[in-house]
């Protein structure tokens, strides 16, 4: 798998295939009791492998963003959102915390959240999954990274801040690389080149998601595709 600046890879399969634990080992975040015992992954001509746990932390919001499915797991539950939001600015990006304050408010706005005082002066439990993903996407926009690894992101949303996301998602592709896991045949269909399917850690399947739907080669493909066709008026029945 290649994934290149200005340009979205998708990845979907069953659950459980191994879409997570991919993204996992390229975080460098994977459980205590695994590991990657052969192979490489590559950033920037740099193999992943062979830095260590400090030098891959340091490649973590500038070089790779990470947007989680569940966002609250992306916070800190001890600490409020404006500690966590400045210290990661003016950490990442060199800003004084004035600046970074600033830029963490005026972010908040463009996504919609209009309240943003009260949003930085809450603790992650405090606020809805919806509001979380939309701090996660400010951090994502001042951090600019070179490469984003979306997991499942729009799982969780309404179809307001569904929409928000992907359109987000859609303007970073202008700069950065995006690896997508997701099962939303629309946003894989509408961001995505080309669409990776997964089954049992292996690769097995590629193709644009439209291609993957019409011309199935694998039998969890073919299932897929499926249970997306859409139902025709014609076929819906009703009943008193």
């Amino acid at each position: 798998m290649r994934i290149e600046p200005g340009k979205a890879v998708g990845l979907t399969g069953q659950s459980g295939s191994g879409k997570t634990t991919l993204l996992k080992a390229i975080m460098g975040i994977l459980d205590g009791n695994s590991c990657v015992s052969t192979g490489e992954i590559w950033v920037e001509n740099k193999s992943l492998r062979q830095l260590s746990a400090k030098e891959r932390r340091l490649l973590c919001g500038t070089t790779l963003g990470f947007v989680p499915q569940n966002p609250m797991t992306a916070f800190d539950p001890r600490l409020k959102l404006k500690r966590q939001m400045v210290e990661t600015l003016c950490l990442r990006t060199g800003l004084g915390k004035a600046a970074a304050l600033s830029q963490a408010q005026e972010l908040l706005l463009s996504l919609g959240l209009t309240q943003p005082e009260r949003v930085l002066d809450a603790y992650p439990s405090q606020l809805s999954g919806g509001m979380l993903q939309r701090v996660a996407a400010a951090l994502l926009i001042a951090l600019k990274p070179q490469y984003i690894l979306a997991d499942e992101p729009t799982s969780a949303l309404d179809a307001q801040n569904r929409t928000l996301l992907l359109t987000l998602l859609a303007e970073q592709k202008l700069q950065a690389g995006i690896l997508l896991i997701s099962h939303d045949v629309q946003a894989l269909t509408d961001l995505c080149e080309i669409v990776h399917v997964m089954v049992c850690g292996r690769l097995v399947e590629a193709a644009p998601m439209l291609d993957l739907l019409t011309n199935p080669q694998q039998e969890w493909t073919k299932t897929f595709a499926a249970a997306y066709q859409p139902v025709r008026k014609e076929q819906w029945v009703w009943t008193d």
